[in-house]
């Protein structure tokens, strides 16, 4: 993961631990849906790491890799189908015509029949040294499945007394920057992204005095995204795992309200391997801890890969807007790791 400017690196074998805000760093990653489905892991060593000391192990150890006879940076991919996210979008429309639900953020994947090897997660590592700072680069890979990309977004960051979050929701790709309306003059994405910072405040309320900075507009390589920046000096010193819990998701992945659940898009088509798509990615320190949250990356097991991309529903939303938002987000996962696009 790079936090800043060092990147930490924790080296296996991993075991599971269940002590929480320990000495060493836990990483957690378990699946969306499912925050029970994988216990914390703690690594055998950890480095901090340079940009440049990280490239030269990179550079050094492809100087000896065999070559990969199929590269998933050439893989073909089998994109989402459209009528699959047709189908989520009515659902998701109908029931905030019934007045049960106000957003969602149905997810779609592109896949392929190649995995990743050893050698191509060096040199992808080497393209997300150059990730602009607005990316937090993070992944993890055991027994022949793993996740590696750049998100934008945070889910929590806690250190020396103060929590730190983000609303990030509302998105604008460039390519449609110039015929669309500012995404602060965009009265659909204004609405999807108060949703979540009403909800983030409303939840972190107890911890203390909620202050934010926003809405702005960040620029990304392929989009802009509507930001508000959020930060409470705690009362106390939160318990990590339980602060994930509490958050997960916001409704910038989940649902708007949280008392409708999200579990319940989990029917929707096309979501097969979904995994750790959305969910929270943390290292928990004793007295410090960053949670990210797991968007804008390749995950993959022994045989196959896989990309996903979710945009939020409001009775706004329109298809072809939305499905062209959705392969942005794709699109910019492929570049940001020198995938053939």
């Amino acid at each position: 993961m790079r936090h800043g400017d060092q990147w930490v690196l924790i080296e296996g074998p991993f075991h599971p631990s269940s002590d929480a805000n320990r000495d060493e760093i836990t990483v957690f990653f378990p699946d969306f849906y499912d925050l029970g489905s994988s216990p914390a892991l703690v690594g055998a060593k950890t480095y901090r790491l340079s940009t440049e000391e990280l490239r030269k192990n990179c550079e050094a150890f492809l100087v000896h890799a065999p070559p990969t006879e199929a590269p998933v940076r050439k893989a073909s991919w089998e994109e989402p189908l459209k009528e699959h996210f047709a189908n989520a979008l009515k659902i998701t429309q109908d029931r905030i015509a019934k007045g049960e639900i106000q957003k969602s953020v149905p997810a779609v994947f592109a896949r392929s029949r190649q995995t990743v090897t050893a050698p191509e997660r060096a040199q992808m590592l080497l393209r997300l040294l150059e990730a602009p700072s607005t990316l937090y680069v993070y992944g993890l890979w055991q027994n022949g499945e793993g996740v590696l990309g750049a998100t934008p977004e945070v889910l929590f960051d806690y250190s020396k007394g103060y929590l730190k979050t983000m609303a990030l929701a509302g998105t604008c790709p460039k390519s449609e920057a110039s015929s669309r309306e500012s995404l602060l003059q965009d009265e659909k994405e204004m609405q999807e992204h108060l949703y979540v910072l009403e909800d983030l405040m409303s939840v972190l309320h107890p911890w203390g005095e909620v202050k934010t900075e926003g809405p702005k507009i960040v620029e990304l390589p392929t989009l802009y995204h509507l930001k508000t920046d959020i930060e409470i000096r705690c009362k106390t010193k939160p318990e990590f795992f339980s602060l994930i819990k509490q958050l997960h998701p916001t409704p910038a992945l989940g649902v708007a309200p949280r008392s409708a659940g999200y579990k319940w898009m989990a029917e929707f088509p096309g979501q097969e391997g979904r995994r750790g798509f959305g969910g929270p990615f943390a290292f928990i320190g004793k007295e410090e801890a960053l949670c990210l949250v797991a968007i804008r990356n390749l995950q993959w097991n022994r045989n196959t890969s896989m990309i996903g991309s979710g945009c939020g529903v409001v009775a706004a939303s329109e298809l072809e807007r939305e499905w062209r938002e959705l392969y942005q987000k794709r699109l910019s996962v492929r570049k940001i790791l020198g995938l053939d696009v």
